[in-house]
Formats: structure tokens, C-alpha cells, sequence
């Protein structure tokens, strides 16, 4: 950092970006939001692959046609 007589202070002079390291941990970012996402939008069809669904047989209704 130079400093001139009366002049203003340039404190961000030596700052550089690292445009590259952005990029990759962006899409870093959003290939991991997109699988999360893909995991819970489809999660309980692969959780529940190749199991059979239990089926509720306790519930009897009643016959149709008869008020009480």
C-alpha cells in the first residue's frame, strides 16, 4: 500500500479474485442442492423399493343403503 500526501488509501489495491475457485464451489453448491432435492422429491419410492405395501383390513364399513 502506497500512501501519497493527502491522497486517498486504496486498502483494496492487492485484492485479487479468484473468479475459478467461485465457480467450482458454486457449482459445487448446486449439484448438492439438486441431489438433495432429487433424494427427497424421490426418496420414498427408493427407500420403499421392492417392498410390499402393507394393506389395512381391520376397517370394515358399513353395508350401503341402511340409515340408522
Amino acid at each position: 500500500v502506497t500512501v501519497s500526501a493527502g491522497g486517498p488509501i486504496d486498502y483494496d489495491a492487492d485484492f485479487v479474485y479468484d473468479y475459478h475457485t467461485l465457480r467450482v464451489g458454486g457449482l459445487v453448491f448446486a449439484g448438492v442442492v439438486v441431489f438433495l432435492s432429487v433424494l427427497l422429491l424421490a426418496g420414498n419410492k427408493i427407500f420403499n423399493c421392492g417392498k410390499s405395501k402393507v394393506k389395512r383390513t381391520d376397517v370394515i364399513a358399513p353395508p350401503a343403503g341402511r340409515i340408522v
